[in-house]
C-alpha cells in the first residue's frame, strides 16, 4: 500500500500527520501540493488531474493518498487505522478466519 502526502511547507497539520505515520510504522512519499495544483508540462501524465479534484473537493491540508483513496488527515488516520485492525490474509489460517467470520446467517423464512 502506497501513501502519499500532498503538503506545504509550514503546514502545521502536514508536519502533524508526518509525524502521526510515523509514529504508527508507515512509510509515505510527500509531494508539494503546489506543484500538482499548477499547470506545467505532464500533468495529464502524472496524476495531478486527480489529485486537484480530491484537492478541490476536500479543501484541506494535508491531503493524504492511501492507495488509490484520497482523504484529509482525520479520515486518513482512521482508515490506516481500521487497516492495521483487519486480519492480514497472506496465510491460509487468517483467509479462513476471516472467511468463518464473516458469513451470514440466512433468516428463516
Amino acid at each position: 500500500m502506497t501513501i502519499r502526502i500532498y503538503s506545504k511547507p509550514g503546514c502545521g497539520k502536514c508536519t502533524a500527520a508526518k509525524e502521526k505515520l510515523a509514529i504508527m510504522g508507515y512509510t509515505y512519499e510527500e509531494h508539494d501540493l503546489a506543484y500538482h495544483t499548477q499547470p506545467h508540462e505532464g500533468w495529464r501524465e502524472d496524476d495531478s488531474v486527480d489529485i486537484m479534484a480530491a484537492h478541490s473537493q476536500l479543501d484541506t491540508l494535508p491531503l493524504i493518498q492511501v492507495g488509490a483513496d484520497f482523504h484529509d488527515y482525520p479520515s486518513a488516520m482512521r482508515a490506516l487505522k481500521k487497516r492495521r485492525q483487519e486480519p492480514e490474509m497472506t496465510t491460509p489460517k487468517a483467509r479462513r478466519h476471516a472467511m468463518a467470520t464473516s458469513r451470514t446467517v440466512a433468516s428463516p423464512a
